[in-house]
């Protein structure tokens, strides 16, 4: 008999979510999570379309309440970076870094996805010496300086509408025609005498001594080259499944997710997923946990059949 029922890999709003729904049902619920509790949220100043919140919650907030709540109903939680995984229509195997393998009857894949690479020369070289991802996590180190974000899509937008708290100036390069950001950040962005804003535009190298000094752009149409001096970069350009070590695992789609139905579930009995890492999925909080619900009564169901 496995030790768990249910076993979530990944503690982001989708699978606190369903470990709420689980372990609420008095079902054995251990959740895996390498990095910290809460997920992407916790990096984020204010989220400002979640239901519920008129003026808007602080991700870090609402990452902390989803945590106690899933531990409220005794839900066990445990630092850990999944190496493989085995799946079959009977038993699952997880085994960790550190050699530890746990049993499960249900496996809830919540790894979310990762942040897409520029791909460029200097990315890698400068990676926490003024190359970063995160604003509120990193972006203090900026103060009265020039920084670079790449991406200007909704959470590009807010990561350099963060920074201009912080720095002198921030350069938004994307290389779309026209951003892709919502109507509201279009709307901030254009108030903000702090951003400057390039479209049609590509970064084609970092460039520095000791830190980041400069970028390398190209201008799409007429093929351009001019370096602008800067002293961060901030890359936001998209972001991928966390799903390369399931490849042969699970079904995956044509851009790496797994592939689901309406209820979270994966053509393999007791294998669900939700979040970013499933198929069609809007990448909102909010479907998040519309998915982690669904997967906690999907795999509920599943296990009553076993009993």
């Amino acid at each position: 008999m496995p030790e768990w029922d249910a076993i979530i890999i990944g503690g982001g709003p989708a699978g606190l979510t369903a470990g709420i729904y689980l372990s609420r049902g008095n079902w054995r619920t251990l959740l895996l999570e390498k990095e910290g509790y809460g997920g992407y949220i916790m990096n984020i100043e204010m989220i400002e379309n979640y239901p519920g919140f008129s003026e808007g919650v602080i991700g870090s907030q609402l990452g902390m309440e989803m945590m106690e709540q899933a531990r409220k109903y005794g839900m066990e939680m445990k630092r850990a970076n999944v190496n493989s995984v085995q799946v079959s229509s009977g038993n699952k195997w997880v085994t960790c870094a550190d050699g530890t393998t746990y049993t499960s009857s249900a496996i809830i894949f919540a790894g979310g996805s990762v942040p897409k690479k520029l791909g460029v020369p200097g990315e890698e070289e400068f990676r926490d010496r003024g190359v970063i991802g995160c604003a509120f996590c990193d972006g203090g180190q900026f103060t009265e300086q020039v920084v670079a974000v790449c991406g200007g899509g909704d959470s590009g937008i807010t990561e350099a509408l963060y920074l201009t708290k912080i720095a002198s100036k921030v350069i938004v390069i994307e290389a779309m025609p026209k951003l892709n950001a919502t109507a509201i950040f279009q709307d901030r962005v254009a108030q903000n005498s702090k951003l400057e804003v390039h479209t049609g535009m590509k970064v084609q190298a970092i460039t520095g001594g000791n830190t980041v000094e400069g970028i390398e752009v190209i201008v799409e149409e007429t093929g351009q080259k001019e370096t602008m001096k800067v002293d961060g970069v901030l890359v936001h350009v998209g972001l991928d499944p966390n799903t390369g070590y399931l490849q042969g695992i699970v079904p995956l789609d044509e851009g790496g997710q797994i592939v689901v139905n309406g209820w979270m579930e994966s053509e393999i009995a007791g294998v669900f997923a939700v979040g970013d890492i499933r198929s069609n999925s809007p990448r909102q909080i909010s479907a998040a946990v519309g998915d982690g619900a669904a997967a906690g009564m999907s795999a509920q169901r599943y296990l009553q059949k076993l009993t």
